[in-house]
């Protein structure tokens, strides 16, 4: 640099200026950059836009080289890209060019042109640029929402198309395409018209569809939402929203399609679901996770009295009769929290007060991510079929005694029948004893004379006293062995006849086969040899035992008429019924074994069927097994099932809980094999 005051040759550029001095004037009035690089690359021309934009006035920059003006420059190739444009006397445009202002790295666009001076062999480099540091950022960041944008339109599963101002096709995704089945050569044309007119083809209803359209494009300010039902038989909803600029420039619109198929169904599905549950014959009950009713249907008020404004927000429990357990209800809520469906039999309480029996199931409804939301409770009142179930019990009973009394009244009259002749031998004797007993009576105080001792010889004669010596108290045993005999079988029938009460009792199950066995002998005893295993000092059980003695004598009458079958009735060889008791902790089983013919394969598993029998006409109701069924495994909480050999013969197998709590498992297959 010359020092101050010292004369130096005055450049081209300095003449110029002062040879132009508007010209000059115009330069530092334009808003770009503009820098001269003399041929010698130093800095012959600056403007204020440049001064502005460095922060470096002329005189600090003048006759330097552009890389050591003072400008912190971030592009390590400025003097090598000056260079080569010094020589080759070319040009260039270059954006992106760094360098660092306050502290802050920015952005400048420029470009490089070489230019001859006129009536010169010289020339210079004119740089023409500006700081497009925010230009970039803008740039960048539209760059960014722009591919952001178009991602998320990609991504959607509705179908989306974007127009401008014009009507014109900016930007549609690939859904909207297989939505409408749009060929992409009609997108290529970005002419919404023909993309319109193929759509319009797919539409139910085209004249609609095309006025709304036409519509919202007259009036850019509104929104649109309306549902399109397609040929094909989909169904979508249709929104439309206008775009305007910040500066409420209108810009286009933006449409989307969201098919609505699937949920158009479930919706009509649901109506249809929930028409079918409002006039349900059962009650439907639903909970939520505190047990707070949120829904009833009509059926639940009708057979509650309660109305639906009563119930909602309440608890079930404002049915629970006493007939209901504190256990039973919090076994209840402990299966259904656990996510398991219950099901039971439950006797609640009407509005106004009337007691009924209702076949409950409680199952939990869970959402799409598979977590219990609700609880929905299904309840049929079954008092009616309680009520004929406990009279057809009753028949059953009935008809199983009716059954029997023939073979009881033989069973009573053979020992009456003994007692009886022993009675009236006993009246026959007492003629000569009474004479003995006169004469004695008469002889008392007196003298035995030698008459007296031969009437006494004789009526002892007559009377064979030694005969009655010994045949009296062989009659009166017999007699006393004949009443026992009579009244074990009383005795046995007031058992097996018991009414019992509704709840379960303990009771001896080893007695209670006993007294079954007593009044059932006659139907077994000509066809087969009776064998007892039972375990002792069995455990009380808790049972109904009137209707557990009704299952063990139909088990029994079943496995008498499988024998008769196969021996014969009156056959001198029998066949053989075995029953057994054994017991753990948990459970007492019952097991009645035949050596009958078994039962065929085809029909075991109609066995516990109401109304299957599979003997002739006349001889069973085929209620039995059935009733047999509905006592172990609804009323006890137990299981009972069979195993069956053709030729070798059937084993029933009855499990009864030993504390009286319902099985944890109840035998949905009876039939074991």
């Amino acid at each position: 640099m010359p020092s101050t005051g010292q004369k130096t040759k005055k450049s081209t550029g300095d003449r110029s200026r002062e040879s132009f001095p508007a010209a000059e004037l115009f330069i530092n009035s334009v808003p770009s950059i503009l820098i001269g690089i003399d041929d010698r690359g130093c800095i012959n021309r600056w403007n204020r836009a440049a001064a502005e934009t460095f922060g470096l006035e002329e005189a600090e920059v003048l006759h330097k080289p552009l890389s050591h003006c003072g400008i912190r420059w971030l592009n390590s190739e400025i003097d090598a890209k000056i260079a080569d444009l010094l020589r080759s006397q070319g040009r260039l445009v270059w954006d992106g060019v760094q360098f660092e202002k306050a502290g802050a790295p920015r952005l400048l666009g420029m470009t490089v042109t070489w230019i001859k001076v006129p009536h010169s062999r010289r020339g210079e480099l004119l740089i023409v640029g500006s700081d497009i540091t925010l230009r970039k950022r803008t740039e960048d960041e539209l760059r960014a929402k722009t591919a952001f944008f178009e991602a998320q339109i990609q991504a959607t599963i509705d179908g989306m198309l974007v127009v401008d101002e014009n009507g014109n096709i900016l930007l549609h995704n690939e859904r909207v395409a297989e939505i409408f089945e749009i060929p992409p050569k009609l997108f290529q044309t970005r002419d919404d018209n023909l993309v319109l007119k193929h759509v319009v083809g797919q539409v139910v209803d085209p004249s609609r569809f095309l006025e709304r359209v036409k519509y919202l494009y007259s009036h850019r300010q509104e929104k649109g939402r309306d549902e399109i039902k397609l040929r094909n038989g989909r169904v979508l909803d249709r929104y439309s929203s206008p775009v305007f600029g910040p500066d409420g420039h209108y810009y286009g619109r933006i449409w989307s399609f969201h098919d609505i198929t699937e949920r158009k169904h479930s919706e009509n599905a649901l109506r249809q679901l929930s028409v079918a549950v409002e006039q349900s014959p059962v009650s439907v009950i639903i909970t939520d996770l505190e047990g707070n009713i949120t829904y009833v249907n009509r059926r639940f008020t009708e057979c509650t009295g309660y109305s639906y404004e009563e119930v909602i927000g309440r608890n079930p429990r404002l049915l629970k009769s006493e007939d209901t357990t504190s256990e039973e209800h919090r076994q209840l809520w402990q299966t259904i929290l656990r996510g398991e469906e219950w099901r039971g039999e439950l006797r609640n309480k009407k509005k106004n007060g009337d007691l009924y029996w209702e076949s409950v199931v409680i199952s939990p409804i869970r959402n799409r991510a598979g977590e219990t939301s609700h609880f929905l409770a299904v309840k049929e009142d079954i008092t009616d079929r309680k009520i004929a179930e406990s009279h057809s019990r009753q028949a059953q009973k009935l008809e199983a005694i009716g059954q029997l009394a023939a073979g009881i009244a033989h069973e009573i009259n053979t020992p009456i029948q003994f007692v009886g002749d022993n009675l009236r031998f006993i009246k026959d004797s007492w003629a000569g004893l009474e004479s003995l007993i006169s004469l004695c009576e008469s002889l008392q105080g007196n003298t035995l004379t030698a008459d007296a001792l031969q009437q006494l010889r004789r009526i002892l004669r007559d009377s064979d006293s030694a005969y009655l010596r010994s045949e009296i108290p062989r009659a009166l045993d017999q007699s006393l062995d004949g009443t026992s005999r009579v009244a074990k079988i009383v005795r046995a029938m007031k058992e097996f006849s018991h009414p019992g009460s509704d709840e379960a009792q303990p009771a001896d199950i080893n007695q209670a086969i006993l007294t079954t066995l007593t009044v059932s002998r006659n139907e077994w005893k000509y066809v087969a040899e009776l064998e007892t295993s039972l375990q002792p000092n069995l455990q009380m059980v808790p049972c109904h035992l009137g209707e557990l003695n009704q299952v063990f004598l139909n088990l029994l009458i079943n496995s008498a008429h499988a024998l008769a079958e196969v021996v014969g009735d009156g056959s001198q060889k029998k066949g053989k019924i075995t029953i057994r008791t054994t017991q753990d902790l948990q459970f007492t089983t019952i097991s009645v074994q035949d050596t009958g013919a078994g039962i065929r394969q085809e029909i075991q598993s109609r066995i516990f069927d109401p109304f299957f029998t599979t003997k002739g006409v006349g001889r069973g109701t085929g209620q039995g097994l059935s009733l047999a069924y509905n006592s172990i495994v609804k009323k006890h909480g137990g299981k009972i099932w069979f195993e069956s050999e053709a030729g070798k013969g059937t084993t029933f197998f009855i499990q009864l809980p030993t504390a009286g709590e319902a099985a944890s498992h109840v035998e949905t297959n009876p039939v074991r094999r």
